[in-house]
């Protein structure tokens, strides 16, 4: 038998008592839930005023991690705002297809001591449709406002869906630079204010016109923003609870910082692009950008442009620590169009560009390729920025060994140490053996692309778990693989939007070359070396024609000497083809003079002249890769005009010369005609048998024919292949018929 404990008849509940009391308890407990729940809202609303980027929970996976940073030049004028547009309708593209609502991020940086005034309000507005029109609903626009933004540039930042700004930054005053506001300004920005509604109307149309007074208003239905003549409305109607001004007539209409915060305008506060990316939930690679110096950029322009070669990485050096001696410039922009050559020089000079001070900024520019080698000097600059179609790394000029590819670990290690970069993706331009993977942490965004042996040093190696493929980098790096792996800062179509992203105006300060770096330059253009060879053959043929050294033969060497003069100075010829040239000529002298018609130094001294002359316009011997078979046409292309050259200079000795003033002393003219068919008749009847051995002297050159007079008779003589200059004592050698051959008697 159960117990049962004893109540008083008062105290027990009946069942609608006890229904009460229950439904009572469970408000109770509702009111204290949403209590508790409402104090921590406003606790974190407090943390977040204090405290702009709210703090992550381990393992929490970013929303999205697919993202791109443009600069917005500012003031905004002439053509920057279809700057801006092409360079995101490019980003766009490169988004990949399977990204959740990529984030676009602007930055809007004003040139030096302007605040962003200055900014035509038809750029502008052109600028904030761009930002809300249709084309731009897959991505979230955010401005960051790092520095203060004033001016009709306020516009563009009303047409984004998101502010975040630094806490010193001033954002308003829009009409500025206006003395008089017109309703389609007014319109303007109370339509992008109303669209994006990241700014009440009311406050933008206040930034806008200062006479305009803006309230915060706590009505019965909540925080409004409103101007002085909607407030007396309100105040009519008895539901404002409290007022606080934003805007006084007269004063300054623009607000900070930590005001755009504390009213929830701007839903983050970052001072820079580490604390902008964590409050974007972004990985800290996917906002590098060029940074502007308070006192603006000083550039100067180096261009690099084909081998890379000893002479040019210490002129190249030289030049730019003479600039740091008179400390004129703080940005070094090196325009790169080269396909490699010298792996030590490439080395030394990236070792050199990464130790620079850090008040000079270097920046790449690669236009086109920047191939083998030459895109390790890429790499090592502060900023890369390349062109839509460009190859980074692969085939080159020059081929590596293994040794070689071994040895070249060490300093890119050291690089990318000063650089805080990896060494893998450089390692791979040069070393096609190389894989690179792409290695993504766990749980974040954040993805490194290395190799292996790199990803076994990293001391949290087991957080970063490797992809299912790696990159194919055999042909190097196109313009797509290059942004996605963080290697390429921004891809540009042209100088003008290149300049567009450091705020640079006019021709950039080139930096020149002395006049014999810039001789050989001229010198070694494929066009001008075959004009070299063409004139080289041609003289060299005119030569022939007449004994001695005379004015062509001088020509000849000087076109030969400038040929491979300019291509061992540009780092295609070596001491090889030098030799290999004077080892023919000398073999072809042979072949004339000491044993002709034995036709071997012949044919081996002409075999040996063309190929140097094909190995001196490149920096191989054999292809062994894709771009250097496509530059074999290119030194063939030279060689085919050097020979034509040599044939044309061949029919126009015998076509011309014999007519024309001063050559035509360098051979005769040929029988025409009558005369030929009188010689041939002489020919027949004469007989020159008595002739033999006898003395006489030449009257006319022979090349090898010409003639001679032996005592009062004049008669056709033949040397036997040798030159014989005008009044040379010969002795008759042989009479074979009318053919009389002579040799010179010394």
């Amino acid at each position: 038998m159960q117990k049962t404990r004893y109540q008083p008849a008062l105290a027990r509940p009946n069942g609608s008592w006890r229904t009460a009391r229950m439904l009572t308890l469970l408000g109770l407990l509702s009111l204290s839930c949403y209590g508790l729940a409402g104090s921590h809202q406003a606790s974190s609303l407090l943390a977040q005023n204090d405290q702009p980027v709210p703090a992550k929970e381990a393992g929490e996976k970013p929303a999205n991690s697919a993202a791109v940073l443009i600069q917005v030049p500012l003031p905004l004028v002439g053509n920057a705002d279809q700057l801006v547009q092409s360079q995101i309708a490019r980003a766009l593209k490169r988004f990949p297809k399977d990204a959740k609502r990529p984030t676009l991020v602007l930055e809007f940086r004003s040139a030096p001591d302007t605040a962003g005034t200055g900014s035509d309000f038809g750029r502008a507005h052109s600028l904030a449709k761009f930002l809300v029109a249709e084309s731009l609903a897959q991505v979230k626009t955010v401005a960051y406002l790092p520095h203060a933004v004033q001016g009709h540039a306020v516009l563009p930042v009303l047409a984004c869906e998101q502010i975040v700004m630094a806490k010193e930054a001033e954002f308003g005053s829009a009409g500025v630079d206006e003395k008089l506001l017109d309703d389609t300004m007014r319109g303007a920005y109370r339509e992008f204010a109303l669209r994006r509604r990241t700014v009440p109307a009311a406050v933008a149309l206040g930034m806008l016109d200062t006479e305009l007074e803006v309230f915060k208003v706590s009505t019965t239905d909540g925080v409004r923003y409103e101007a002085a003549e909607a407030l007396a409305g309100l105040r009519a109607q008895g539901v404002v609870k409290k007022e606080e001004t934003i805007f006084r007539s007269g004063e300054p209409h623009s607000l900070n910082g930590t005001e755009m915060r504390y009213h929830g305008f701007a839903t983050h506060l970052a001072e820079d692009k580490q604390s902008l990316a964590t409050a974007l939930n972004l990985a800290p690679s996917a906002l590098r950008a060029p940074l502007m110096p308070e006192d603006g950029w000083r550039p100067i322009r180096v261009d690099l442009d084909g081998p890379i070669t000893n002479q040019k990485v210490s002129w190249i050096r030289r030049v730019v620590e003479d600039h740091r001696q008179k400390n004129d410039f703080n940005l070094l922009c090196i325009f790169i169009t080269s396909g490699g050559g010298n792996l030590d020089e490439s080395i030394e000079l990236a070792s050199f560009l990464a130790q620079l001070d850090k008040e000079v900024r270097t920046v790449a520019f690669v236009p086109r390729q920047a191939l083998a080698d030459s895109g390790l000097i890429a790499w090592a600059c502060d900023d890369l920025i390349v062109g839509d179609s460009v190859i980074l790394g692969g085939p080159g000029d020059a081929t590596f060994t293994a040794r070689q590819r071994e040895a070249v670990k060490a300093p890119l290690q050291q690089i990318a140490a000063q650089r805080q970069r990896n060494w893998s993706l450089p390692l791979a331009m040069i070393d096609s053996t190389t894989e690179v993977w792409p290695y993504q942490r766990v749980g974040l965004a954040e993805t490194l692309y290395l190799s292996p042996a790199e990803w076994s040093t990293l001391p949290d190696k087991e957080d970063w778990q490797r992809g299912a493929s790696a990159l194919r980098l055999t042909r190097g790096l196109d313009t797509k693989t290059a942004v996605e792996t963080g290697l390429a800062t921004h891809v540009v179509q042209n100088q003008e939007e290149f300049k567009s992203l450091y705020h640079l105006e006019g021709e950039l300060p080139a930096v020149r070359s002395n006049w014999a770096l810039a001789a050989v330059e001229w010198l070694s253009d494929p066009r001008i070396s075959a004009m070299l060879l063409f004139v080289a053959m041609f003289a060299l043929m005119i030569e022939f024609s007449s004994p001695g050294l005379g004015l062509p033969g001088f020509i000849s060497l000087l076109c030969f000497v400038l040929y491979f003069w300019s291509q061992f100075l540009h780092g295609n010829a070596t001491g090889l083809e030098i030799c290999l040239f004077l080892g023919g000529i000398v073999c072809v002298l042979i072949e004339l003079f000491v044993v002709p018609g034995t036709f071997i130094f012949g044919l081996g001294g002409g075999l040996m002249i063309v190929s140097s002359i094909v190995l001196a316009s490149q920096t191989f011997i054999l292809p062994s890769n894709t771009y250097q078979l496509q530059q074999m046409p290119i030194s063939l292309t030279i060689l085919v005009v050097g020979i034509t050259g040599g044939i044309a200079a061949i029919a126009a000795i015998r076509r011309f010369l014999p007519d024309t003033p001063y050559f035509n002393r360098m051979i005769l003219k040929p029988p025409q005609n009558e005369e030929l068919e009188e010689r041939l008749e002489r020919e027949q009847l004469v007989q020159w048998a008595h002739l033999a051995g006898k003395r006489g002297q030449t009257t006319t050159a022979l090349f090898p024919s010409g003639k001679a007079l032996f005592g009062d008779e004049m008669v056709d003589v033949v040397s036997a292949g040798e030159m014989i200059p005008k009044g040379a004592s010969v002795i008759v050698t042989d009479v074979i018929g009318s053919r009389v051959l002579v040799r010179e008697v010394t």
